[in-house]
């Protein structure tokens, strides 16, 4: 029995070696569409985890189902609000792009009109960048789009976190324009 494990054992370093390429050789990014609502999929460059719960804006309760995932350093996210009152639209577009800088405890450094094929109009559609306070010597700094379609306000998110690819804008571009909806 020793003598049919002797070879195996043998190969026990080249196998490592072989393994340890493999890993090196995996992308960070391993992009894949994610279905996020009814007829919309967007581009995660990582596995997401799902998430629903309630939340209060623009004076109604509402649905929140958020979908998340790290890689490359980076924080990827959306979050998808069921607005029940066409109303309340573009104030919960709006709250959602504040609460945001809120929670960041930053402010907007830019913000721009966005346009999305298939999105319902409103000024409130936008792209931002949002620059928090320095967190362990480094300011956390956002991308997102907050967009409308139907009585769904979307929001796409990526976030530095320490140690973040220095070219990370690129695949950050890629994600928010990602969103898919049938036109």
């Amino acid at each position: 029995m020793l003598r049919l494990l002797s070879p195996l054992f043998r190969r026990i370093p080249c196998l490592l070696a072989a393994a340890g390429l493999l890993a090196a050789c995996s992308p960070t990014l391993n992009w894949r569409d994610v279905d996020v609502g009814p007829q919309t999929r967007v581009q995660f460059p990582c596995r997401p985890e799902h998430a629903e719960r309630s939340l209060v804006l623009a004076g109604a309760p509402m649905r929140a189902g958020m979908w998340v995932c790290d890689a490359g350093g980076l924080s990827w996210s959306v979050t998808v609000l069921d607005v029940s009152d066409p109303a309340r639209l573009t104030t919960v577009l709006r709250e959602a792009r504040l609460g945001l800088a809120t929670r960041l405890q930053g402010s907007e450094g830019s913000s721009q009109p966005v346009r999305i094929a298939g999105m319902t109009p409103s000024d409130e559609n936008r792209r931002v960048v949002i620059v928090g306070p320095p967190g362990a010597g480094q300011p956390t700094r956002a991308e997102a789009v907050f967009a409308a379609r139907g009585l769904q306000v979307f929001q796409l998110v990526v976030m530095t976190q320490r140690g973040a690819a220095p070219k990370w804008a690129e695949s950050a571009d890629e994600f928010l324009r990602s969103v898919r909806w049938p036109g």
